[in-house]
């Protein structure tokens, strides 16, 4: 009796082993999500812990769930008009900046999580003329700047929004910012533009740096290429990346600093108009634009298509496993079971490949694959890439431990074009490639 009580406790771990290796850190596209039509997008997101955030259309509507992206309520926002940033202090208090044309219009306040809000009357002269991006500091302290087009103002609340203060920026230093971000109350960077003529376009990408709450700013650093810094990827760490969104042709970089915005390395990215921008580590991260979103793994030294999400342009991380972003959808980066199935416990003799199928395909596959036990230890590390006709990596489907059995691993070519595709699978000391047809 001992004997088969002993003989259920393991199996009953090594099925549960295999369901928590079969889950990985990956995005996916929040079902229950907003969809906002065709050439649209979601403008901002902000969570307070994993489970309670929002998100915001540019038309006037705010989102928010309690479950973690589960499902999402509707609150409408008096103006109605061009929504672009939004922040909370706790689960009730929040401010929301808009480009609204009525430049009276454009910051909102609200005190029962989002249902209702105010429009903020007493910001102090000058004051924006929108609100481009908004820095929770602490429970109280917040700053929001704009606006991407002039004027380059920065305002600052240390009452969960109640009275506000001007921080005066120098026009020689900067005409036009997107983005800001806090360590704490007195040090901050904020990024923009400094334009030569009328027009923002004709301008320069620029980083502005504080620290002293606002009082000061210095510009640390001046783009040689014609664009603006649009969005700050930064956690609690010494490490920062921005995305640039180019305004001239050729390729367009990623500026990266790793002694808090004092000192900044271009990375080259590709010909892209940057928007969102997230890195979870100084290796891996995610940057999306004017199109699909793309992924690095060695610090933007490679680039791939990610797989996932389009028109992205903020990203919020809540943790190392924890992340939410926003474009054409709401998309969350955790570590959940995403396509990638066990569908048999019963341990395969030996590694295998699977054609997929459907093959042609339009746009979801799915692509069987057996793992056998392995003598060292009891999971092991598979990668599953694709390749396309040239032979160049596009995306990595899964790169995890897994524990031995058959699974299932969905595929969506959604964001890439018709063609010939090749994926590859490598396991240990094996590998196997088989090609595939994606028709649209």
């Amino acid at each position: 009796m001992l004997y088969k009580i002993l003989l259920l406790v393991i199996f009953c771990i090594l099925s549960f082993c295999s369901v928590i290796n079969s889950q990985t850190l990956q995005w996916r596209t929040l079902p229950n999500s907003p969809s906002v039509g065709f050439g649209q997008r979601l403008e901002d997101i902000y969570f307070i812990n994993n489970n309670t955030g929002w998100a915001i259309h540019y038309l006037g509507k705010v989102y928010r769930t309690t479950n973690g992206g589960g499902t999402w309520d509707t609150a409408i926002v008096p103006s109605q008009n061009y929504l672009r940033s939004i922040g909370f202090f706790d689960s009730e208090n929040g401010i929301l900046g808009t480009l609204d044309e009525d430049s009276s219009k454009i910051l909102y306040r609200t005190s029962n999580h989002g249902v209702n809000w105010s429009l903020i009357t007493n910001l102090p002269s000058p004051w924006p003329l929108g609100i481009c991006g908004i820095n929770i500091v602490n429970e109280n302290v917040a700053y929001a700047c704009g606006r991407f087009r002039k004027p380059a103002r920065i305002v600052k609340t240390t009452d969960k929004g109640l009275t506000w203060t001007a921080s005066l920026i120098d026009t020689s230093l900067a005409t036009s910012l997107v983005d800001c971000f806090f360590w704490d109350e007195n040090n901050g960077i904020a990024v923009g533009g400094q334009a030569h003529m009328l027009s923002f376009v004709a301008s320069n990408a620029v980083v502005l740096k504080t620290t002293n709450g606002g009082n000061t700013w210095s510009r640390v650093y001046i783009a040689t290429q014609l664009g603006q810094f649009w969005k700050i990827s930064a956690r609690a760490t010494n490490t920062v990346f921005l995305s640039t969104e180019s305004y001239s042709s050729g390729v367009s970089d990623i500026l990266k600093s790793t002694n808090f915005g004092n000192d900044w390395t271009a990375i080259p990215f590709r010909q892209f108009q940057q928007q969102g921008i997230g890195f979870i580590n100084e290796n891996t991260g995610w940057v999306g634009g004017i199109g699909p979103n793309y992924e690095t793994t060695n610090g933007g030294g490679e680039w791939h298509l990610a797989g996932w999400g389009n028109l992205m342009n903020r990203v919020r991380f809540i943790n190392d496993t924890i992340a939410y972003a926003v474009g054409t959808r709401i998309y969350k980066y955790s570590r959940e079971t995403v396509g990638i199935n066990l569908i048999s416990e019963k341990i395969p003799s030996y590694f295998s490949l699977h054609q997929n199928y459907p093959n042609p395909f339009n746009p979801v596959t799915k692509i069987k694959i057996d793992i056998p036990s392995n003598v060292n230890r009891q999971t092991s590390d598979v990668k599953l890439v694709v390749y396309d006709a040239l032979g160049k990596e596009v995306i990595t489907i899964m790169n995890d431990q897994l524990s031995p059995g058959s699974y299932e691993v969905e595929f969506d070519g959604s964001n890439l074009p018709s063609g010939i595709y090749f994926y590859k699978i490598q396991m240990e000391n094996f590998f196997e490639v088989k090609r595939m047809i994606l028709l649209k």
